[in-house]
């Protein structure tokens, strides 16, 4: 699904430049409230427990675009 460039731009998102030089990075880890709604919101984060002990989201909203969108 993400070799689709413009579904991975969407997940492009900003973290500090201690976690990403580059200020950005793909988030492809994501998770939605509920099982019964596809239109319910999602959240896309960044997990860096391992490194620094912190998970970054970085996106909190409407579906992005796949293949059911």
């Amino acid at each position: 699904m993400l070799n689709n460039s413009k579904w991975r731009q969407e997940r492009v998102l900003p973290v500090p430049l201690d976690v990403e030089p580059d200020g950005e990075l793909l988030m492809e880890a994501h998770f939605k409230p509920t099982w019964r709604d596809s239109f319910a919101p999602r959240m896309y984060y960044w997990d860096d427990v391992a490194r620094s002990g912190k998970v970054y989201v970085g996106y909190i909203g409407r579906h992005l675009t796949n293949t059911q969108t």
